[in-house]
């Protein structure tokens, strides 16, 4: 079904812009004349969905300009808490998709949205339908929204989402706003060096290159670099550049993946927050497929993608082996993997021996993330000092390398 964006006259005067999911252009003229608003233009969505075409089609439309899958986490959150709260007011499928789609911002999402409309009213289950959008909606997802289709309490799998993803998305954003100070400094401070090196050293030190002294070190390591800085800047920055973009590309690929997962789980400083990270997801997410009612085999195969790290990743897949095809205990499975901590088994063996494990997974997740934000403020406390430290250095470098010329002149004076 396709989305319509118009342009309407109201009896003011007044004009009003927005879009409408209909069938035909003439639905969306009858809409607006019951509003008592007069149309001025009114056009075809370019997403607009096209019989002919499937929905993993359309998914390959959405994606970013670079041509790498989009990040719809953000509408999806919105979308689900819209959804949740349309269906325990008991307003059907059809009519709660129409309600949102115009509060959609993300034209793509939005385009997504309106398919999965149309195919539910042609008769499709509203989880085959996300599940033609695998880049939009991910597995966990679709495996939730199906079980609440079957179980018939598909308002209960929404709020839970909805809770899930609002979590993650906290959790994302603390992280986000804890390296904000660390970053604003690096930039700010690199910045100022460079400024003084290359705008304000060469002035000062012009005075003692104009004498036949011999220069105290600092000065004249200080003097080299800012003649390289100066005389090579237009190369640097190209080289700096280049080097920026090689090293996108390089963790794009194959090879630089791994790199980056071996680093997340080896690195002394990166390890332990991206163990607890990685581990809270991983629990939070089974729980919640278990709590809605997803068989653990099925829950297992799932919840191993939200991990994001091929390393652990491959460590679940034996894991989940244990499990599945051998019968052992997903406590003692768990036990064979050193990046789940001692707690977390054991309270997974207490949660297989009372039946309660889907609550205890979702109680530790919690535990897990008060310590990922525990260890984040920890880490923050640490950088910002260092970074100081850092750039006082720095300047005080720079203040020496200036001083130290002044000084023996002036000996040499007296």
């Amino acid at each position: 079904m396709p989305i319509f964006h118009y342009q309407a006259f109201d009896g003011s005067g007044e004009l009003h812009k927005g879009s409408q999911d209909a069938a035909t252009e003439n639905e969306v003229l009858q809409q607006l004349r019951s509003r008592n608003l007069y149309p001025k233009e009114i056009r075809t969505s370019r997403f607009a969905r096209k019989p002919a075409k499937t929905g993993s089609a359309l998914s390959r439309k959405v994606l970013g300009i670079s041509g790498w899958p989009r990040n719809f986490s953000k509408p999806l959150m919105l979308f689900t808490r819209q959804l949740e709260v349309l269906l325990d007011a008991t307003i059907p499928y059809d009519k709660a998709f129409q309600l949102i789609i115009p509060q959609t911002e993300d034209q793509a999402f939005q385009s997504i949205l309106s398919d999965i409309r149309g195919r539910v009213l042609e008769g499709e289950s509203l989880a085959r339908s996300m599940e033609r959008h695998p880049m939009a909606f991910p597995a966990m997802y679709v495996s939730m929204i199906r079980s609440g289709e079957n179980a018939g309490n598909l308002g209960m799998i929404m709020r839970r989402l909805a809770d899930y993803y609002e979590r993650q998305d906290r959790m994302r954003s603390q992280i986000q706003s804890a390296m904000i100070y660390p970053a604003f400094m690096t930039v700010f401070g690199f910045a100022v060096v460079v400024f003084m090196v290359t705008n304000i050293v060469p002035k000062i030190t012009s005075i003692f290159e104009s004498r036949d002294a011999v220069l105290p070190f600092p000065t004249r390591l200080l003097i080299g670099l800012s003649e390289l800085l100066t005389g090579n800047i237009l190369l640097i920055s190209l080289l700096l550049g280049i080097l920026i973009v090689g090293s996108v590309i390089f963790f794009r690929s194959d090879q630089g993946i791994r790199w980056k997962d071996w680093m997340e789980l080896e690195l002394p400083m990166i390890k332990p927050l991206r163990i607890k990270m990685l581990v809270a997801r991983y629990c939070q997410t089974l729980g919640t497929l278990l709590t809605s009612g997803v068989d653990l085999k099925t829950s297992l195969e799932i919840s191993k993608h939200v991990v994001v790290n091929r390393r652990f990743i491959a460590r679940l897949d034996a894991m989940i082996v244990d499990v599945n095809n051998k019968g052992v205990p997903l406590s003692a499975a768990m036990g064979k993997i050193d990046y789940f901590p001692e707690y977390v088994r054991h309270v997974v063996a207490i949660g297989e021996e009372a039946a309660r494990l889907d609550e205890l997974l979702e109680k530790v997740a919690d535990r897990m993330q008060d310590e990922v934000q525990s260890l984040i403020e920890a880490l923050t406390a640490l950088i910002q000092p260092a970074l100081i430290l850092l750039m006082g250095g720095i300047v005080g470098f720079i203040a020496l390398a200036v001083l130290l010329p002044m000084l023996s002149m002036n000996q040499l004076l007296q």
